[in-house]
């Protein structure tokens, strides 16, 4: 077997374009951070955020693990701009799964995901309400 049938098309996709990877731009809003870390399962993950009325205007992250890994923060980050603080769009290690194609013994990586974007809600939230 050779890796690309290791990896669906969307996470050979999003792994080769790594959309919204690396430091989080400077602009308008107040930044936001959520990160998880497992190293048993082979995943870190830290998503950066800025918040601006209710809403993330930008988004980043930053991630060490598989390739499953690094699609789905990336899938996760470019989900979360223009989205509310409120948890809309949330983020699920299941359906990460699902729409990456991704094999389930992959879920205790993909929960490190998961955590990191509740983490960065939590946050968000923290900073509305202050």
């Amino acid at each position: 077997m050779n890796d690309g049938d290791r990896y669906s098309e969307v996470v050979r996709r999003l792994f080769e374009a790594l959309p919204c990877a690396g430091p989080l731009p400077d602009g308008a809003g107040l930044p936001v951070a959520g990160e998880a870390v497992a190293l048993d399962h082979g995943a870190w993950v830290r998503f950066e955020a800025r918040v601006l009325q209710g809403r993330f205007v930008a988004c980043s992250f930053r991630a060490w693990g598989c390739p499953h890994v690094l699609a789905a923060a990336a899938r996760t980050a470019g989900r979360l701009s223009g989205s509310s603080v409120g948890g809309e769009g949330a983020c699920d290690a299941r359906e990460l799964i699902e729409a990456l194609g991704a094999p389930v013994e992959k879920l205790g990586r993909f929960l490190v995901v998961e955590d990191a974007h509740g983490r960065l809600l939590a946050a968000a939230r923290a900073v509305q309400s202050s």
